[in-house]
């Protein structure tokens, strides 16, 4: 599998990227907050060689960093990486996005804006607004976090919305939060309390004007997402399948392996 490794140096931002195979069709990957690439790894097994797979991570996660200012991003900075991205990897004109948890908002949002720019999206547990249980677990990580605690995020999340991924992505989890540094930690704070003052997707993203067509996927278990207001959510985007998958919690194909056949199932159809 041939591998292009590069690097965006945008305003005060470093962003990595790696393309994974040579086809011309392109899946431009978005991850979550705090996943980084390697979040794609059974995906891009998947999906190469009959689609060229890019991912790369955002500031505050992964290999990317911020060069000069605060460890925060803005949601508009996150589009415009996004947007970058897409235009230094393209090779076929539009591409195609994947998207999960965090990583949809701004898929959607960059659709919405350019929906010359995207054939296909795959929206993997699509937030619509925080329910309450996403705010109760940014309330109790913010309590860690200024008692000191912030080793101890990881297994709150997990208890919260994880509880399906395997044993060992668990541990990954764990010591990811085990070795961040204190800037990153300061981003996923402004990152949360982003996330904890928007009130619905429809304030910020005009769902009707996303020409791509689009995948909307929700695990059955997934205890932050309010899947009446996702599907309703996907009735206004005027080419939206909604599945929804029993047995399966937020991580989706991390958890279910057979979901990336739902997923070349909808690219193919």
């Amino acid at each position: 599998m041939k591998i292009i490794k590069g690097e965006l140096r945008l305003c005060r931002f470093l962003v990595p990227y790696r393309i994974y195979g040579e086809a011309k069709e392109t899946i431009v990957c978005i991850s979550g907050a705090k996943q980084t690439m390697a979040a794609w790894r059974s995906f891009i097994t998947h999906f190469v060689p009959d689609y060229s797979v890019v991912v790369f991570d955002l500031p505050g996660q992964g290999r990317a960093s911020f060069v000069t200012g605060e460890p925060a991003i803005s949601f508009d900075d996150q589009q415009k990486i996004l947007l970058e991205v897409i235009d230094k990897t393209n090779r076929n004109g539009k591409v195609i996005l994947a998207a999960a948890s965090w990583g949809t908002i701004i898929s959607a949002a960059v659709a919405a804006k350019h929906p010359d720019l995207i054939s296909k999206m795959i929206l993997g547990s699509f937030g619509v607004k925080p329910n309450r249980e996403v705010l109760a677990l940014i309330k109790e990580g913010k309590r860690l976090y200024d008692e000191g605690r912030a080793d101890e995020i990881a297994s709150l999340m997990i208890s919260g919305f994880g509880q399906h991924i395997s044993e060992c992505q668990k541990r990954q989890m764990i010591n990811q939060f085990g070795n961040m540094t204190e800037d990153e930690f300061v981003s996923f704070a402004n990152h949360c309390e982003f996330v904890e003052q928007a009130n619905h997707i429809e304030e910020f993203v005009d769902l009707s004007n996303i020409g791509a067509k689009t995948l909307i996927i929700s695990g059955e278990y997934d205890a932050i997402l309010d899947h009446k207001g996702i599907q309703k959510a996907s009735t206004q985007i005027p080419d939206c399948e909604y599945k929804l998958v029993e047995g399966a919690g937020h991580f989706l194909h991390w958890e279910r392996p057979e979901i990336l056949t739902t997923y070349r199932e909808f690219l193919t159809a």
